[in-house]
């Protein structure tokens, strides 16, 4: 279809963006084709003011362009908007580089802090300062603070922050 882009990927990505709505929209408009908003909610059966925001959100995403000419008829003016699918893989790259700083800022959360947990998986852990806060007592149970290992989170964190950064250096 598009470069590494898919119709399961655009889908994923509409539904992310704006809902059910959105993914109904960029099916219909997935063609090529230019559609008014009105078009659009013809064709999905979605309100025209609902279709209006997905259009918009799309847009504000860069997923989706317009084309403004002035009705001969009425003299107002018409927008026609169309998909612009070889934007998504811009916007995937995108997402992948905010995720992976959030990551490399957990990472470096958990990697600077020693964390204390009461067992109950029902309850947080905190770290070292909460817990002195605390007088190493559960803020949500009461039970004794222990200290938690949280090598698993780093060794995870760290696997992802690896995978991400390998997928973006293609």
């Amino acid at each position: 279809m598009y470069a590494n882009i898919n119709d399961e990927v655009l889908y994923t990505i509409a539904k992310i963006i704006g809902g059910d709505e959105a993914v109904a929209i960029v099916k219909e408009m997935k063609n090529g084709e230019e559609f008014t908003v009105e078009d659009l909610a013809l064709r999905t059966g979605i309100r025209v003011n609902d279709v209006r925001k997905v259009i918009y959100k799309l847009y504000n995403h860069s997923l989706v362009a317009s084309r403004r000419f002035r009705n001969p008829e009425t003299g107002w003016f018409v927008f026609q908007w169309k998909l612009q699918p070889e934007l998504v893989e811009g916007f995937v790259q995108s997402m992948k580089q905010k995720i992976l700083k959030k990551l490399r800022i957990r990472l470096e959360y958990e990697r600077g802090h020693e964390f204390y947990h009461c067992g109950n998986p029902n309850c947080p852990k905190v770290s070292f300062e909460e817990a002195m806060e605390l007088v190493f007592r559960c803020p949500k149970c009461g039970g004794f603070l222990r200290p938690y290992d949280n090598r698993p989170v780093i060794e995870a964190l760290e696997k992802k922050v690896r995978e991400l950064e390998e997928e973006l250096d293609q």
